[in-house]
């Protein structure tokens, strides 16, 4: 394991990743008062529990809620916390790190042709499908790029397709199956198609196409010069963003006769505007009054359990200062700070260049005369929203309802806070990711809404889970992100759309319904920033511009996953004290690359990570701790993922969990040495309840170079929501804190140090 010392600096920024270290810092912690003492670093990023602390759930399993076909899908579900969904995403996004991402069509080609752009081991649940393949290059010809593809859908490793039709029928209302209709479904014409057909699978599901659209690309990938020189280029992308289930869900696998009636109710466009959540026992709290600069206004002050169900504000005058200086803040409990605290315009929407570009969505929306937000907001003790006059410009009238139901509607230990994070970046940074929202805790990310002035297309968005240094969203776009195409369009729906759209600028929503971004120790969602240096043969084409956002999410500051155990592989004394043992042809390596993400060594030129691995054909078995209070086990690996689609079976103490192999699958080629990828397997709590310790047994199955290949692995227990630790009403994990830690290593070409993020246990 490669290890490395860092300098604390108050003035830095980020931490490079993929390093242990260790030394003496300073920490700021509650009541002001600076203790020193000694902290860690690793690479997952996440140190979870205090050793001293005996969580107790007496060895038992805790069975999840039960799922129904639209638990995603419903507003007043969305405070209910789970922590057994994963969230990911297959999408056709460069592998080089460059922005040439038609060039990384399928993940892996079948013998007789067919391009897989999908293949994920169930249970689990394949919600949105967004494709881009109506665009030939250099001509535009419709035809010719799609003519003769089928699209194919297997479920459950079934030889024949329960899905078998042209592309562009399946991606169109005339789609026999009556899947492709509005709003579940957008026909955006050659730019772009998009559907949300929830397809559940229990085993498996493997989406392919018969061919590639427009055949065969190029063979000089990656490539070194300009973007427009590339030979046989193509414009094809792809987005599918899916959940897999710890356990089975107790859904069938999708079948052509699924029901999704209800579904198209509950995004119905006519009832835009109007609260999508029963009414029944709202009360009311209204104000009306002027807003003095300088001043704070009580909108509602409420005591008891209950949670708010609308916020509906307007204010006279309008302007970019009274929007955008005025600042909505909103307590429960009297948890400090506020989980609300954004300027106005900023929450519900507004772009403050075209004040008068408004829309309406599902939970969101604003006009210059009123704004309004349906997001429920549970709380257990008290609730506080008010408005601040940061501005210099007096507020004449104010004129709110706060509609809220005065009764324990949604149970606490189930249940997360709503948040609602803004970040601003006027300008932004060059190469350094705009993150909307970088949090510890366990929730659920539901969707952002942001605002880009003089910036271009593109900026693949990447989003990390629960530490891991591989991104699990990486997108292909701002505007697919938005799910759009071939730049932001100025539309409605009721869970994405544009306003003020021009290219890549403009104010873009989207809301992750029933696309859920699930975390349960921490998450980092944010995209790229070109500018006029990047990316590589697009010098002079990209503006950094600046950007302003709003994220909403539900959650709470505990994480739920506790880094019990760690195994370096390759190192003899962690070998030794894990009883580590390999059969079949046991192969010691040392290897040197990068994860991909901000810091993969093309932009930004940092070293690689270094570390000891074992490449064999049989089997690995190891002893690993975990807290006997577990609610299932995450086994995190680093892999070098040069080897795809490698599957193994995993055994827990000679117990084969049957609920899906270990299989790890991504683009068939890799480039620069971008190598490194973390991929995770869950255990189910019937495995693992009760036990202190577990022997892992991982048997090899299958891959592309008929071998498995282990260079460190990270134990995770799931924690019982009971037995999440806190300190004092701040919620905060005991001895876990945020660290700015200054890197030494090469500046990039802004001059500036590099790194990432880390948590810091001490």
């Amino acid at each position: 394991m490669n290890r490395r010392t860092f300098i604390l600096d108050s003035a830095a920024t980020i931490v490079l990743g993929g390093a242990k270290a260790w030394g003496k810092h300073t920490a700021r912690q509650s009541g002001n008062q600076e203790q020193n003492g000694r902290f860690q670093i690793a690479d997952s990023g996440v140190f979870a529990r205090d050793e001293g602390f005996e969580a107790r759930a007496n060895g038992r399993c805790v069975e999840p809620r039960p799922l129904t076909a639209d638990s995603f899908f419903k507003i007043e579900d969305l405070p209910l916390l789970r922590d057994d969904v994963q969230t990911h995403q297959f999408c056709s996004y460069d592998r080089a790190g460059d922005n040439y991402d038609f060039e990384y069509f399928p993940i892996y080609t079948e013998p007789d042709g067919e391009v897989a752009i999908f293949d994920a081991m169930g249970p689990g649940c394949l919600y949105r499908h967004h494709m881009n393949i109506w665009k030939s290059w250099p001509q535009y010809n419709a035809a010719v790029a799609t003519r003769g593809v089928k699209i194919r859908y297997y479920f459950d490793g079934e030889q024949q397709p329960r899905i078998d039709m042209d592309v562009s029928t399946f991606f169109s209302p005339k789609n026999p199956l009556g899947i492709f209709r509005y709003p579940l479904a957008v026909d955006g014409g050659d730019d772009f198609r998009l559907m949300y057909c929830p397809m559940f699978f229990k085993k498996r599901l493997k989406v392919a196409l018969s061919r590639i659209p427009g055949g065969p690309g190029s063979n000089q990938i990656p490539w070194a010069g300009r973007w427009n020189m590339l030979p046989k280029r193509r414009n094809h992308w792809y987005e599918y963003t899916f959940h897999t289930f710890r356990e089975d869900a107790g859904f069938d696998s999708w079948t052509p006769q699924q029901d999704e009636t209800a579904l198209f109710k509950l995004w119905d466009p006519k009832n835009l505007g109007r609260d999508p959540k029963p009414v029944e026992g709202n009360e009311t709290e209204s104000r009306s009054g002027p807003l003095p600069a300088g001043s704070r206004m009580s909108l509602a002050q409420i005591a008891g359990a209950g949670s708010i169900s609308s916020l509906r504000i307007s204010i006279q005058p309008v302007s970019e200062e009274t929007l955008f200086e005025t600042w909505l803040k909103i307590t429960f409990d009297e948890r400090s700070p506020g989980q609300v605290e954004a300027p106005l315009g900023g929450f519900f929407g507004a772009n403050r260049k075209s004040l008068d570009a408004s829309f309406s969505s599902l939970p969101l929306g604003y006009s210059p005369a009123s704004m309004y937000c349906y997001f429920p907001m549970p709380y257990w003790k008290s609730a506080k929203v008010e408005l601040e006059n940061r501005g210099r410009e007096d507020i004449k009238i104010v004129k709110a309802n706060i509609h809220h139901k005065p009764y324990r509607a949604y149970p606490e230990k189930d249940c997360g806070y709503f948040f609602a994070r803004y970040h601003k970046e006027f300008p932004r940074k060059e190469g350094i990711d705009y993150t909307y929202l970088d949090w510890i805790g366990t929730g659920h990310v539901v969707g952002h809404v942001t605002s880009r002035f003089d910036t271009s297309m593109e900026e693949d968005e990447r989003t990390y889970f629960d530490g891991s240094q591989t991104p699990q969203i990486y997108g292909e776009g701002f505007e697919d992100d938005h799910n759009m195409g071939w730049g932001l369009k100025n539309l409605q729906h009721p869970i994405f759309g544009a306003m003020a759209a021009h290219g890549g600028a403009g104010t873009a929503y989207r809301f992750f319904t029933p696309d859920l971004y699930f975390f349960r120790s921490s998450v980092k969602h944010g995209h790229q920033v070109y500018g006029p240096h990047s990316p590589l043969g697009h010098e002079g084409l990209y503006q950094v511009g600046s950007e302003e956002s709003v994220a909403f999410f539900y959650g709470r500051e505990s994480p739920m996953l506790a880094l019990t155990d760690e195994l370096d592989v390759g190192k003899r004394k962690p070998e030794s004290e894990h009883v580590y043992r390999a059969t079949g042809n046991r192969q010691a390596t040392t290897r040197a690359f990068w994860y991909e993400g901000e810091f993969n060594n093309v932009l930004f030129k940092v070293p690689p990570i270094e570390d000891d691995g074992v490449v064999l054909s049989g089997s690995s078995q190891f002893t690993v701790k975990i807290d006997p209070a577990n609610q299932g086990v995450l086994i995190r690996r680093r892999t070098d993922k040069a080897d795809n689609r490698q599957m193994a079976d995993v055994y827990v103490d000679g117990r084969q969990v049957t609920e899906r192999p270990w299989y790890s699958v991504d683009y068939d080629k890799t480039y620069r040495n971008i190598r490194w990828q973390d991929t995770d397997f869950e255990i189910p709590c019937r495995y693992t309840a009760g036990k202190g310790s577990i022997r892992l047994k991982v048997q090899y199955v299958s891959g592309e170079k008929q071998d498995w290949n282990e260079y460190y692995y990270w134990i995770f227990s799931i924690l019982p929501r009971s037995a999440q630790i806190r300190r004092g009403d701040s919620g905060r994990w005991l001895g876990l804190t945020r660290e700015r830690i200054l890197v030494p290593a090469q500046a990039n070409f802004t001059g500036r140090p590099v790194g990432i993020t880390f948590f810091v246990y001490k």
